[in-house]
């Protein structure tokens, strides 16, 4: 005679709302484990009189200097970035459409090679085509919201970055082709 096994585990399921959303009718009704905690008692404060800041005493000098409060704007306070003061501390340049583009062309320079990137030049072929396609986004995101000078200068960089591309990948394709076997001017054998 064979024992019956009892199971090692039980499957329960717990969950409140069937597949439409409806309470289930044999869910588990919640039961507290835990104690709730007390209720917190207000506290009152004693009411005391203001106490008024001490007033310096008034002299000549004093009382034709105005000190104004000046307090940080609302949008300050949520970023903590203050314009006028970060471009004082980095040598006062505004920053603007032209100077996002001339970061994003170095970063492309630096993946055609033009750049070193740590110890020596590499080429990153996808790298730099990847950087070409993010400055023609910007460029159809941007229609008709840049300068005349803006607009020319990001399609000049755009058309410059091409014609670099193109330049590495033929590159490439002659390398690739003077080292194959049979081909004029690869090493025989």
């Amino acid at each position: 005679m064979e024992k019956e096994k009892k199971p090692e585990f039980v499957v329960t399921d717990r969950r409140k709302f069937n597949v439409d959303g409806e309470p289930r009718p044999d869910a588990p009704v919640a039961t507290e484990t835990a104690s709730a905690p007390p209720p917190v008692a207000e506290i009152k404060k004693p009411a005391a009189e203001p106490v008024a800041p001490p007033v310096p005493p008034k002299t000549p000098a004093a009382a034709e200097k105005k000190s104004v409060a000046t307090f940080p704007s609302s949008s300050e306070i949520e970023t903590g970035y203050n314009g006028d003061r970060e471009r004082s501390a980095f040598g006062g340049q505004k920053m603007e459409f032209v100077h996002l583009l001339d970061m994003l062309v170095q970063t492309a320079m630096m993946y055609a090679g033009a750049m070193e990137s740590g110890t020596e030049r590499r080429v990153d072929v996808v790298g730099l085509r990847q950087m070409i396609d993010l400055i023609a986004v910007l460029e159809e995101k941007t229609k008709g919201n840049l300068t005349e000078q803006e607009n020319e200068i990001l399609k000049n960089t755009v058309f410059q970055l091409r014609m670099t591309y193109m330049e590495i990948v033929n590159m490439i394709q002659n390398q690739a082709l003077q080292k194959a076997p049979g081909a004029p001017g690869a090493p025989r054998k």
